[in-house]
């Protein structure tokens, strides 16, 4: 615990370290190999949705050894290198972070068709990666947002990760539905609560999701840093 918190603290409350420092903040994540000097440095791995991320430039073999148990890791840019060493047989993409440039109108949107999702209301969702990806969610008591049409949910937005200041935008629509405003619905009614704690969004986008920064940049976003995402081969 202690060398946990010892990292939290190393690491700033940006977004590049949203995803790692929200993991530990929450309980959910697990840091191995942890070294404070003389830069911070380690993996973090959260079990339930087999995510990690890599701090500084940990020992190979403990990637490769906590890479057995995730599909999807992490890297800032000047750490990718270390990590292909380590993964190269696993696909890498970079991904562009975005904050918002001017968060004040989130305060004055609204919307009737928009509430908080039921935790019930999730085995309704027809789509299963979704419903599976949704029900992790609520199992940790994640507030989720919808969209409502004809009293049924459409579109989600909750926080994959959450710090002292950040959020990280989770956000999809059922396939049918999509592209018809309802994601931006949804983002701004818990871009408003959110705020509220005082807590401002971190939006990423990998460059194969165009459609993802196509609608950070509607909604107002500016790119402002990037990380590396390694994906195992199926």
């Amino acid at each position: 615990m202690a060398l946990t918190d010892s990292l939290l603290t190393a690491l700033p409350d940006i977004p590049r370290w949203v995803e790692v420092r929200g993991m530990l903040l929450a309980g959910r994540g697990h840091a191995y190999g942890v070294e404070l000097t003389p830069t911070p440095t380690g993996v973090v791995l959260q079990p339930d949705i087999k995510l990690a991320a890599v701090v500084g430039q940990p020992d190979l073999e403990l990637i490769r050894e906590i890479a057995q148990r995730a599909t999807e890791i992490l890297a800032v840019p000047e750490n990718a290198d270390w990590v292909t060493r380590a993964l190269p047989n696993w696909t890498s993409e970079l991904a562009t972070l975005h904050r918002l440039s001017d968060p004040n109108p989130l305060l004055d949107s609204a919307s009737e068709s928009v509430r908080l999702l039921e935790p019930g209301e999730v085995q309704s969702i027809r789509d299963r990666t979704l419903r599976e990806e949704l029900e992790i969610a609520t199992c940790t008591g994640t507030t989720i947002a919808t969209t409502l049409l004809a009293d049924q949910p459409v579109a989600f937005c909750y926080a994959g990760a959450i710090t002292e200041t950040l959020w990280d935008v989770a956000i999809d629509t059922l396939p049918s539905y999509r592209r018809r405003g309802y994601a931006t619905q949804c983002f701004h009614y818990l871009a408003r609560l959110m705020a509220q704690n005082g807590k401002q969004p971190v939006w990423g986008a990998t460059e194969s999701n165009q459609a993802s920064t196509r609608l950070a940049a509607k909604l107002g976003f500016m790119a402002i840093d990037s990380l590396f995402v390694y994906s195992r081969v199926a």
